[in-house]
């Protein structure tokens, strides 16, 4: 595939919208958040979710030794804890507040759901790895999804 071909298949899945998250997990040199809207539901029995992390992140090996992880989906108004996760930096936490889960795995408040997930399986996949995580413990509020669409934010449709 050249280069026009991946930018083109880029802009064509840009094209599905998703949900935003915020996958958190406990490492060696302390809290480790990352952005992604790579997350699915993958079965109910067992309850299975999955996620996707690429090969070039810089909390990649936190997040493969893991036993636990959270996947904490954004509310509309959390934008910006979106863009805070989405650096390559592993003090992210730096000014950002959380409450620990019984695995000490960092979890976020005001999302509108939360996923604490034990480490099923991993698969190395192209340039990511598939984590796949058996959800242990979840919660869920009212709210607005925060929505990731060509390349931007929405809220209902409308670009934020």
């Amino acid at each position: 595939m050249t280069e026009d071909d991946q930018l083109e298949l880029r802009r064509s899945l840009g094209r599905f919208a998703t949900g935003v998250t915020v996958v958190t997990c406990l490492g060696d040199k302390g809290p480790c958040g990352i952005t992604a809207n790579s997350f699915s539901s993958v079965s109910l029995q067992p309850p299975l979710i999955l996620w996707n992390i690429a090969k070039v992140s810089h909390s990649l090996q936190a997040y493969l030794a893991a036993e636990h992880f959270a996947i904490n989906v954004l509310s509309a108004e959390q934008q910006q804890i979106s863009h805070h996760f989405a650096q390559s930096d592993h003090t992210v936490f730096n000014g950002i507040d959380y409450e620990s889960s019984r695995h000490g795995v960092p979890v976020l408040p005001g999302t509108i759901a939360c996923f604490e997930c034990r480490t099923h399986e991993i698969h190395e996949c192209g340039d990511h790895y598939i984590i796949i995580g058996e959800v242990e413990r979840f919660d869920s509020s009212d709210g607005d999804p925060l929505l990731f669409f060509r390349g931007d934010y929405h809220l209902r449709g409308n670009k934020l």
